[in-house]
């Protein structure tokens, strides 16, 4: 009896629990959810993970009714105080947090970047809020990756799960018929902070700053510590999901091969078993989902499943120096492996050695010096891999240093003079290899000029400088800013010269010197940067729609300028030719060096405009100083301009390129009192201001810089 009502009570109940489980959850409104953190289980996973916290924008509180809600709420506030929320959670269980901001300060998107990149960050997440003004209604999550799904497996691994963890904590009324965005959708290149970041990457946009319901809750601390808490339990279980990946067995991870065609072993592993988790015995990966890359080109393997060994037999020889294997595997739970590479060095020992000097005789005075390069071959005629240490001695004489670390086969040693008669061996080694030359100190019939170029201030070395003197006497210094000069044999007797040293970025510099037979002329020279340097690293694109004499003549002005200060100078503009848009924003991020992009018009003047119309993307701090500086310039030696940009949000030239774009218009085509050279001065003065991150330029150092260009123009 006891069963029979077992039996009908199990059989009452299932169809019930069925309909009961099946309902639609009632739905309750937003502000009813408890703003509660209880840490899971599964979120001790995030022990030891270096996450990168991104708090959206800062340092924009100047900018009129930027990113901001219907009353004023600020989102690079509410940004912040979510990260700081998120921090602490993901610091209870000892997980290592990075943050790029901490207050309201501006950082570029690069150094966002460069931030999670140095700190080596495991993934990297930039917490946001959406906006649209004309929209007050809209308000949903999206989560943003970079490029194609191709492209950005583990990136997509991460947005799911935090596009699900933020929308289910927010549990806003509406959702997008997809949450997961590409970044190109937007951009043609894609957002900078995702492109240039190298670990897993995401932008996500918790929710609509611009909706006024939204707004208010966005005020409410417990509000800001739930949506905190939805990124939390998203990172949670993307860790606790496991990070497929390949151990290099064979050879080791960082070992050094002497072979070309080594045969690989790599070791499967799911980021599951090794937690003691009770699976089956095979790591539990999707066979027909893997890839294995030599140098990011795929190669062809056998996987061994019964002892979960990848194999691959290098046929192609490789080159000798670091070789990078990245094992792309997709587990049970759908994570992909994490764009950690591992890697091995090919390094065959050496077959032969050869070494060149400058000269093999040298006067016995004590003072001059022969540079000797060493290059190392192996058996097929190859340089030898990089960072190989070369070591050498000598029987009389002394080096600088005796090893040094190659680079393209070839490592440089330099040797001081006797100061008597005689002669040095010199030895050579790398590894069992050797090889030995002598150099003899004695009279020479001919003369010598030598010395080093260093920096002013730092007094590092500068390779790239060219030398020069009558008749015909040019070097070209090294990479350690050495130089050295051998007259003609016929030298019977004293010559007076001048000697030049020239290398874009500095300014440069002549000695008188006398030249005599059997002797070495040394002369050591400093050579001064330019703008302090400030142009040193800098890229920058020029450009211009508008194709009149006077834009064309300032194009190739602040063209010369930037090069003599070390720029590296990109000139896109095409005169006599319509460029369509599309085609120009290619042309642009198709430059593969990072930098700025700034687009100058003329035009006639307008009435009631500004006589320069400088325009940037809305809301970056870096080109809205940048301009500033140069319409600053433009206030003090030429005309009256406001200091105000515009803030773009619409022109696809600032929006679409992959470059810190600006445009500049100037109207002065029937303005008299200007010309195009102090139109591209003014620009120049304000790129060295911004790029030094100075508000004024010594008088003096401004004046050497106008005299140089004056004479490199006249000459």
């Amino acid at each position: 009896m006891s069963r029979q009502i077992f039996l009908f009570t199990v059989i009452f109940l299932i169809p019930f629990l069925f309909l009961a489980c099946s309902q639609q959850r009632p739905e309750r409104s937003i502000e009813q959810e408890s703003a509660e953190v209880e840490i899971p289980p599964y979120a001790r996973h995030l022990k030891g993970f270096k996450i990168c916290l991104d708090p959206g924008h800062g340092g924009q509180g100047h900018i009129p009714n930027y990113k901001r809600g219907p009353t004023g709420l600020r989102e690079a506030e509410i940004n912040l105080k979510v990260a700081f929320y998120l921090r602490e959670m993901l610091e209870q269980v000892e997980a290592t947090v990075i943050m790029t901001r901490v207050d309201d300060s501006y950082v570029s998107l690069p150094e966002r970047s460069q931030i999670a990149n140095e700190n080596q960050a495991d993934f990297f997440i930039s917490l946001h809020h959406n906006g649209i003004d004309d929209k007050p209604e809209i308000n949903y999550t999206s989560t943003w990756y970079h490029g194609d799904a191709d492209d950005s497996r583990p990136s997509l691994d991460l947005a799911r799960y935090v596009q699900q963890g933020v929308s289910d904590a927010l549990r806003l009324p509406k959702s997008a018929s997809t949450g997961l965005y590409s970044d190109k959708l937007i951009v043609a290149s894609g957002f900078g902070v995702l492109r240039l970041t190298k670990c897993p990457a995401v932008v996500c946009e918790a929710s609509f700053y611009t909706n006024p319901e939204e707004e208010a809750r966005l005020k409410q601390d417990d509000y800001l510590k739930r949506e905190a808490y939805g990124y939390f339990l998203g990172i949670a279980r993307y860790v606790e999901a496991g990070f497929p990946k390949g151990v290099l067995i064979t050879p080791k991870h960082e070992s050094v091969v002497q072979t070309k065609t080594p045969s690989l072993e790599i070791q499967v592993k799911d980021g599951l078993h090794e937690r003691g988790a009770w699976m089956l015995k095979r790591q539990q990966v999707f066979t027909n989902s893997i890839q294995v890359k030599i140098n990011n080109v795929n190669v062809p393997y056998k996987y061994d499943r019964d002892k979960d060994i990848i194999t691959v037999h290098i046929k192609e020889p490789l080159p000798n120096g670091p070789h990078l294997v990245q094992t792309e595997l997709v587990n049970y739970y759908g994570n992909h492996s994490l764009p950690k590479p591992q890697q091995f060095k090919v390094a065959p020992p050496a077959a032969k050695l050869r070494l060149s000097t400058w000269t093999d005789t040298l006067p016995y005075d004590g003072k001059s010096y022969v540079g000797i390069t060493v290059t190392a071959f192996d058996k097929d005629g190859m340089p030898i891999a990089d960072d190989e240490l070369i070591k050498v001695k000598t029987t009389s004489g002394t080096f600088t240093d005796t090893e040094d670390l190659s680079k393209d086969g070839m490592s440089h040693f330099y040797l001081r003079a006797l100061d008597t008669p005689g002669a040095a061996t010199v030895e050579a080694a790398y590894g069992q290899t050797r090889k030995s030359l002598k150099i003899h100190f004695t009279d020479i019939t001919h003369g010598i000029i030598q010395g080093q170029v260093s920096e002013a201030n730092s007094g590092n070395p500068i390779a790239g400088v060219q030398l020069h003197a009558d008749p015909e006497l040019t070097a070209t210094t090294d990479a350690e800013g050495y130089y050295f000069i051998k007259t003609d044999s016929s030298l019977k007797k004293s010559l007076e010269t001048t000697l030049h040293f020239v290398r874009p970025g500095f300014y440069p510099d002549k000695h008188q010197i006398r030249v005599e037979p059997n002797k070495a002329t040394i002369v050591d020279t400093k050579l001064h940067a330019i703008a302090d340097g400030a142009f040193a690293k800098t890229a920058l694109v020029l450009d211009s729609q508008t194709n009149t004499p006077k834009t064309r003549q300032l194009i190739a002005t602040l063209k010369e300028m930037l090069e003599l200060a070390g720029a590296k100078i990109y000139d896109v503009h095409t005169p006599g030719q319509k460029v369509s848009i599309e085609k120009r924003i290619e042309k642009v991020n198709n430059i593969k060096d990072e930098g700025y992009y700034l687009q100058i018009n003329h035009t006639v003047q307008r009435k009631g405009k500004p006589l320069v119309v400088a325009a940037h993307n809305r809301g970056n701090q870096g080109t809205e100083t940048f301009q500033k500086r140069i319409l600053e310039q433009f206030n003090q030696k030429l005309f009256e301009t406001p200091i105000a940009t515009v803030q773009d949000r619409r022109t696809p030239i600032i929006q679409q390129t992959n470059k810190m774009a600006m445009t500049i218009e100037v109207q002065t085509l029937d303005y008299p009192d200007t010309t195009a050279v102090e139109e591209a001065t003014a620009i120049f003065i304000g790129a060295w201001l911004f790029l030094k991150h100075e508000t004024e330029i010594d008088t003096e150092k401004l004046a050497r810089f106008m005299l140089y260009l004056n004479k490199t123009q006249g000459e």
